[in-house]
């Protein structure tokens, strides 16, 4: 054994990177500050609104050397900026921002070497705000401080039965419905989510669920329908209550609601009260009950003006009548219907064009973007470009070849980035006929520089206009998804998840969520259109359905007959073909590295799905209403 003495690399390479401003707060600094004194006397349920303060507190510059003040300040500030991930109970919390640097806002990580801090923090906060979120973060850091959990738990019921009270206020409470809105159920959510997982309600209902059931009773008492739902779908998720109970409420309250209730909401009432029987195995109950929304869906559809919002809304029924006893019948009926209906779609879902100036389409998208309303913004951003004419593309490219036919004369292969070649393209000649794959290598060059102007100069410019001013939630992108028939019913909520990452600069989960569930949509068009999509092995006797690849290579002319050749071939050219991204296999087999789903084309990738979902509704835009979606609601950068 040698006797000298250890060395310590301290190159550069070795160095771990010193914490972020907020996690670097100490025991002696929280010791030393009254961190409450900001806070103390505000009347704010929202935690963001807290972590406002804080941060308007620090200074514009970081003091050198820092001092305990800033540092806990900053600690603060980046806990309670956090952006809340109530459905989520591994992962409640997430960055607030990210940019396109990569850069970020932050994260629960940050805090691992700092959770006695928090702790501290959390057991002498008096702001029940404040004393959530810490104590909330610090057990999600350390699960085997089971006592802070509780504490978490039991700091969220507080908040919310405060709010109930009128003590604290929520943000755009203009209604003054207490606790009955989804800010709170969320609330609720994660204290049962943490009451689970440390056994809070091992000696009887815990002080969560006892608030769960009174909010979901007054809500049916007060035939206030949104709240009824958002917390008897709490109240199920979690078996607080009898199952059964919760369905002849549900029942009783559907029954005394006024004529011309909207349909929607009835639909979603007679949907949860078949949840509740089902759960409580009263299967007659629960058919009935599915039955009778899918005949409220059927005569919705009649109603409908539109063909492909009518087919929608008829597909949903004869998926809610699927597998009902003797409902066979009932089902053909439906589907001949169907196929009726759909015959007067194929001019509705066609491609739309918007002329913008391209001299100076940063300026022009900032002012395109100017709307009063949240809706408005998300119908301008999904009509920021169209996907181009094909046959254009194919002239386009042949001209460029002819003027420059130097850069084209000598054959091309494409690399990935471990040398191995993926595509090989001819060279191009002088005469008026190009081979295939030198049109494609051009047409890929084009589109590529095309995709770089949209996603740089109008996608990213308009997507940092709305987040600027508004907060996006799931809830809005799904009271949005659910009447797009691009959308499966099934997916709403996937598909909401994967549009609110994308618009809060969270490109790698967007691109890897909303990818997938592309070739799930397509699918689900196709069989809307009454087109079988799936393959059957006669030597297995198995049926599978097509992948994207199959659906493109067998069923074009229907895929083209639905969207319209413009936007197959930008699908085919963003997600399936070489040369180009390629982004579908490249997601599937693992090939993309960290930074590519920040480039271009991924953004152009998430941007062309969420046009595919808007497309159907452009028409019908001014029926759609969004949660808080006013005027009033738009909040400066600050806030």
């Amino acid at each position: 054994m040698s006797d000298e003495s250890p060395t310590i690399d301290d190159s550069p390479e070795n160095t771990a990177p010193p914490p972020p401003p907020w996690a670097r707060a100490t025991l002696n600094d929280v010791t030393q500050v009254d961190f409450e004194e900001l806070v103390r006397s505000l009347d704010s349920a929202d935690a963001a609104e807290l972590g406002d303060l804080y941060r308007r507190a620090l200074p514009d510059t970081q003091p050198e050397p820092e001092t305990p003040t800033f540092r806990v300040c900053s600690m603060l500030a980046g806990a309670m900026g956090m952006h809340f991930k109530a459905n989520e109970p591994n992962d409640p919390f997430a960055a607030m921002i990210v940019w396109a640097d990569g850069r970020r806002s932050a994260t629960p990580a940050d805090f691992r070497g700092a959770i006695d801090s928090l702790a501290a923090m959390a057991e002498r906060a008096q702001h029940p705000v404040l004393r959530a979120r810490l104590a909330d973060l610090c057990w999600l850091l350390d699960l085997k401080r089971r006592r802070i959990g509780v504490c978490a738990a039991t700091a969220y019921v507080e908040v919310v039965s405060k709010v109930d009270a009128g003590i604290l206020k929520l943000r755009f409470d203009e209604n003054e419905t207490g606790a009955l809105r989804h800010e709170a159920r969320d609330l609720l959510k994660r204290a049962l989510f943490i009451g689970r997982a440390t056994k809070m309600d091992k000696n009887g209902p815990s002080d969560a669920q006892k608030l769960v059931v009174a909010l979901r009773k007054r809500a049916i008492a007060k035939r206030l329908t949104s709240p009824a739902l958002m917390f008897g779908r709490l109240d199920l998720h979690f078996g607080i209550s009898d199952a059964a109970e919760v369905g002849k409420e549900v029942e009783n309250l559907i029954a005394g609601l006024p004529a011309g209730a909207d349909d929607h909401i009835l639909v979603e009432l007679w949907r949860l009260s078949a949840r509740a029987y089902h759960k409580a195995k009263h299967d007659d109950d629960a058919n009935r009950c599915r039955s009778t929304a899918g005949e409220l869906l059927v005569a919705m559809a009649k109603r409908q003006p539109s063909a492909m919002l009518a087919a929608h809304t008829l597909t949903e029924a004869i998926q809610e009548l699927h597998g009902l006893p003797g409902s066979k019948d009932r089902r053909k009926e439906l589907r001949h219907l169907l196929v009726d209906i759909q015959a007067g779609i194929a001019d509705e879902m066609s491609p739309f064009a918007i002329p913008m100036d391209l001299e100076d389409i940063a300026k022009e998208v900032e002012k395109r973007m100017q709307k009063p309303t949240l809706l408005d913004k998300l119908f301008t951003f999904a009509g920021l470009s169209h996907s181009p004419d094909p046959d254009q593309l194919i002239a386009e490219a042949e001209k460029a070849i002819r003027e420059h036919p130097f850069s084209s004369l000598f054959g091309g292969s494409h690399h990935d980035r471990d040398g191995k070649v993926i595509y090989r393209s001819e060279g191009g000649n002088f005469g008026e006929t190009q081979d295939d794959s030198t049109l494609r290598q051009q047409i890929a060059r084009d589109e590529g520089l095309r995709r770089h102007i949209t996603a740089s100069a109008e996608i990213e410019v308009a997507r940092q206009s709305i987040v600027s001013n508004h907060y996006l939630s799931e809830e809005i992108f799904a009271a949005l998804l659910e009447f797009s028939p691009f959308v499966p019913r099934g997916l709403v909520m996937t598909y909401s998840h994967g549009f609110t990452c994308f618009f809060r600069g969270d490109f790698i989960s967007a691109l890897y969520i909303l990818t997938p569930l592309l070739e799930a949509s397509l699918r689900h068009v196709l069989r809307a259109h009454s087109h079988d999509v799936t393959k059957l092995d006669d030597a297995t006797k198995i049926q599978e359905d097509r992948t994207i690849s199959a659906l493109f290579e067998q069923m074009r002319p229907e895929l083209d007959s639905i969207f319209g050749s413009p936007i197959t071939t930008d699908i085919e050219n963003v997600f399936l073909k070489k040369p180009g991204p390629y982004i579908r296999h490249s997601i599937a087999h693992g090939l993309l590295h960290d930074g590519e789903p920040y480039s271009d084309d991924s953004l152009y990738a998430c941007w062309l799905i969420f046009q595919l979902c808007m497309i159907p509704l452009y028409e019908h835009r001014r029926h759609i209403r969004l949660p808080f979606d006013s005027p009033s609601e738009a909040i400066d950068e600050k806030g």
